[in-house]
């Protein structure tokens, strides 16, 4: 009988509105309190592998905590919020938005994208399990104990100093940026490029 029930939304082109609404009357007790609305809200931006792309979005208002399966795109929107406790399994595009600070809890599994954001600085013990960029933020400063296990681009931001507890497991690229001081105790294990 659910098998019809799909082959017969499948013939609309609107399976996409009947999957929702299937999906908010039989699966609302799966929720521990029910759907919210930002959660319901959240599908039209979710793909079948999990990527939630928010691009050019205006304000919305995200559930909290929030836990992305693959990558969470918000490049050049207008979100300026995101929720305190957030979990991205992939990569977090969050450039060309007005965000100033990120999350208290936060994990990200692969690259942290930040350019021409609004971020000035970063929680100490940051851990980026792929590529920091941090071009054209108003950064003068990185946390004194980070690691990043790709690689760090510091272009067009007032870096002046690395941090002595850095662990950079790839390339820095200055983007033009003066060579900044290195202290003895940061590791960096690529190269370094103008």
């Amino acid at each position: 009988m659910m098998n019809a029930f799909f082959q017969f939304l499948s013939t609309f082109s609107v399976r996409r509105f009947w999957w929702k609404a299937w999906l908010l009357c039989f699966t609302a007790s799966s929720f521990a309190a029910g759907p919210g609305v930002a959660e319901l809200k959240m599908l039209d931006f979710t793909d079948s592998y999990g990527n939630v792309r928010m691009r050019h979005q205006p304000k919305f208002d995200f559930p909290d905590p929030l836990k992305v399966e693959r990558d969470f795109n918000l490049e050049g929107s207008d979100i300026a919020r995101l929720p305190n406790d957030l979990t991205v399994n992939g990569n977090l595009n969050l450039s060309y938005t007005p965000i100033s600070r990120l999350p208290r809890k936060l994990y990200v599994g692969g690259y942290l994208n930040l350019a021409y954001t609004k971020i000035t600085r970063l929680k100490n013990g940051l851990r980026v399990r792929g590529d920091l960029s941090l071009i054209g933020t108003p950064m003068t400063q990185l946390p004194q104990r980070i690691t990043i296990e790709g690689d760090l681009y510091i272009g067009n931001t007032q870096i002046k100093a690395l941090p002595a507890l850095l662990r950079l497991k790839g390339n820095l690229y200055l983007g033009g940026n003066p060579m900044p001081e290195i202290p003895q105790s940061a590791q960096i294990d690529g190269m370094i490029y103008y």
